[in-house]
């Protein structure tokens, strides 16, 4: 079995031939990477009978949409090389893979030349653990969310809002209010407010002005698809500002939630119905 001493850790990466050894991969020098998904304290536990990995694939270029859990189903990671260059590979949940672990002990220890930095592997726990801890909005929100303007849904709209900023956004927030968690009546709209949090560390006056520019359309987006809040009987958008992270609280994180983008990979590959939202991202 692996010992407590093992190297092992969750966002290894199996080298190329112990990869092929174990069925993971058809072929030798593939474009597939088999990424450990495994919480670092279950790699060791007896109790643990597999390791879970996921098989991954190369990719040419990160997509800020799907980089640091901004997508629940689909995650863009960035790996060091010895080489100093960077090898990406995009991660989807629906590649996952148990293995027994007595196999896996079997070979040797992870590729020393792919090496994911604190950031990326923070991304990828919060990404694991988004897929099971986001909450849902309520029903008649998330149908209010798909109403057509210009032939695409609101929920569409939004996310072509948010692309261009990405890069700058630490998350997207909506606060309901008293109807969080309820439903309301067919003629009574959802009071809504919106804060657009952005790296304020990171991006300084760029990442601002990007949150400013990205609430500024979406308040905009709203009130052209549902009117403004005085009159609308679907989505009121009573507030939608920018704010740095430095100034989100833990007060203002328990009051929200988080929209994620996840009906992106829906529309490449139906699954069922949106769902949205998840843990504050990094």
């Amino acid at each position: 079995m692996i010992g407590r001493d093992t190297e092992w850790r969750q966002g290894s990466i199996l080298a190329d031939p112990d990869a092929f050894a174990l069925g993971l991969v058809e072929s030798l020098g593939s474009d597939k990477r088999i990424v450990v998904i495994s919480h670092d304290c279950d790699l060791p536990n007896d109790s643990e009978l597999k390791v879970e990995v996921i098989v991954g694939s190369v990719i040419t270029q990160v997509n800020p949409m799907y980089a640091r859990a901004r997508n629940p189903r689909r995650l863009h990671l960035s790996f060091s090389r010895l080489t100093g260059q960077e090898t990406y590979i995009q991660l989807c949940h629906s590649d996952r893979l148990d293995v027994p672990k007595e196999q896996f002990a079997k070979i040797r220890c992870h590729s020393e030349d792919f090496i994911l930095g604190p950031d990326e592997k923070r991304g990828l726990k919060q990404w694991l653990a988004a897929r099971y801890g986001r909450p849902a909005f309520p029903n008649a929100f998330e149908n209010r969310l798909r109403k057509q303007v210009s032939k695409k849904p609101v929920e569409y709209h939004i996310a072509k809002i948010l692309e261009p900023a990405s890069v700058h956004l630490v998350g997207l927030f909506f606060d309901l209010g008293e109807y969080r968690f309820g439903e309301v009546d067919a003629d009574e709209p959802y009071v809504l407010k919106i804060s657009v949090v952005y790296d304020a560390t990171e991006g300084g006056q760029a990442a601002r002005q990007a949150a400013e520019k990205t609430a500024q359309d979406l308040t905009e987006l709203f009130h052209r698809a549902y009117g403004t809040p005085d009159i609308t009987k679907e989505i009121a958008l009573e507030e939608c500002n920018a704010v740095a992270d430095t100034y989100f609280s833990l007060a203002d994180l328990r009051k929200v939630d988080q929209w994620r983008l996840e009906f992106i990979s829906l529309r490449e590959n139906p699954v069922g119905d949106f769902l949205a939202i998840g843990e504050l991202p990094s």
